[in-house]
Parts: structure tokens; sequence; C-alpha cells
């Protein structure tokens, strides 16, 4: 997953054909190996992989439904309960109406929870 201290490695990663530029993962820094549970390469750098099996795919929208079926996380990024620490992974998200990358961050409330209030 892309965090902030990668933004500029994984923008250029997706904005550079592999086609024209066959190293391009390398000259963005990083190195892949090969997933134990899904064809496709695991970038070592990113502190957290979602690994992910295709579903469906509808090629009239483009819509696409995955499984993910593995996550891995650098221990740098969990907290002291073992789970993943969003404040320590700072990951981003892209914001389409400004072209921007974001960091995922403050938490405004608690699921399944704060609903219970309007009952």
């Amino acid at each position: 997953m892309e965090t902030a201290d990668q933004v500029v490695a994984c923008d250029y990663v997706g904005l550079v054909s592999g086609k024209k530029v066959p190293d391009k993962v390398e000259k963005a820094g990083f190195h892949t190996i090969k997933s134990s549970f899904v064809n496709a390469p695991v970038i070592e750098e990113l502190p957290m992989t979602l690994e992910c099996e295709l579903v469906s795919y509808d090629p009239e929208t483009c819509h696409m439904v995955g499984r993910i079926v593995n996550v891995s996380a650098d221990e740098t990024v969990l907290g002291e309960d073992g789970k993943i620490d969003l404040d320590k992974l700072r990951p981003i998200t892209y914001d389409p109406i400004h072209h921007h990358y974001r960091v995922l961050g403050e938490k405004v409330g608690n699921a399944f929870s704060d609903g219970k209030s309007l009952k």
C-alpha cells in the first residue's frame, strides 16, 4: 500500500509504462519478490501489502471485484496491540478533483457503534 513516504516513487511507477521503461520498478528504488498467495509481485519497500485475486470483471462498466487473500505488514507500522496503526502507516489516497495525494488519518467516529445513538 502506498504511503506518504513513498509517494514520489509510487507516482512514478504509475506514470511510466513498463513497455517503455522495463526497469521502472528498480528506477523507483523498489525491489520485488514473488507472492506466496497470488501470481503477482510484492514490493518489499512498501510497509503493507494487500494480495488479491480477481472474482469478477465487467468490461462494459470496468467494474472489478476482488477478494483479499493475504495482508502483510511490516512491524514498523504495527501498534502495541499487533494491529496495523494508520498513524504509523500513513496511507495515501488519490483526490481526483484536485489531482493530489492525501494522507488518510483523523479518526472521526466508531464503526458499528456511533449510529446506535439514533436508535
